[in-house]
């Protein structure tokens, strides 16, 4: 019991030094995470996580694929390697619903995770009451081998992007199970859905985006 007691003496000393000056409530005030911002960020960069983990799954399921005892082709492939896998596969069917929603969901799915990219590997900028995040700035004249990614964190587009992702996120899971079918899910109201979210996600990944401009 004494030693219990040391030993948690010690941890909460080194717990102490740690909040003492990381304050990370304080960065967070000041950098403009308020708790909604904060909550929204946070939803996007777990959908996002959850959309690239049933995408995987989908494929196996739309190529007839059985994973036990295999290493299929899609491990440890990045995102955008998935999706052109997804591409693919509907370049070969015919013209109708079920190509439609397969080919929306991958062009809104890149869109979705360059915003997400964005967020998670830029760094945070702050030049007013809304926070932006920049990946691979050239602020200082520097070369870079990837392009220069930006998205502006207000909370209007922040949910816009949050239900986006959300979309993308239901379909693909529908789309993994195998008690659901590609023509049920090809239905009028996900290609709505979908078709919104599409141009949801296209706009705010773009570089030309010009936030004072509503067009939702």
């Amino acid at each position: 019991m004494l030693m219990i007691i040391a030993v948690g003496g010690i941890v909460s000393k080194m717990t102490d030094a740690m909040l003492g000056f990381g304050q990370a409530d304080q960065l967070e005030t000041q950098l403009g995470l308020t708790p909604s911002v904060g909550h929204k960020v946070a939803a996007i960069v777990t959908f996002a996580g959850s959309i690239e983990y049933y995408l995987e799954r989908a494929l196996w399921k739309l190529r007839g694929v059985d994973p036990n005892g295999i290493k299929p082709d899609t491990d440890a492939k990045m995102i955008s390697e998935l999706i052109a896998m997804l591409e693919r596969f509907a370049a070969d069917m015919a013209i109708g619903d079920e190509r439609t929603l397969l080919e929306g969901w991958s062009a809104a799915a890149r869109s979705g995770f360059v915003i997400r990219h964005n967020i998670v590997h830029g760094v945070i900028v702050r030049p007013g009451t809304t926070i932006g995040y920049a990946r691979n700035p050239r602020w200082r004249g520097e070369v870079r081998k990837r392009e220069f990614g930006s998205f502006w964190a207000d909370e209007y587009t922040l949910d816009l992007v949050r239900e986006a992702m959300a979309v993308l996120l239901r379909l693909i899971v529908q789309l993994s199970l195998d008690t659901s079918s590609l023509k049920d899910i090809a239905r009028p109201t996900f290609l709505r859905a979908l078709k919104t979210a599409r141009s949801v996600l296209g706009e705010f990944a773009s570089e030309d985006y010009n936030p004072s401009f509503e067009k939702y």
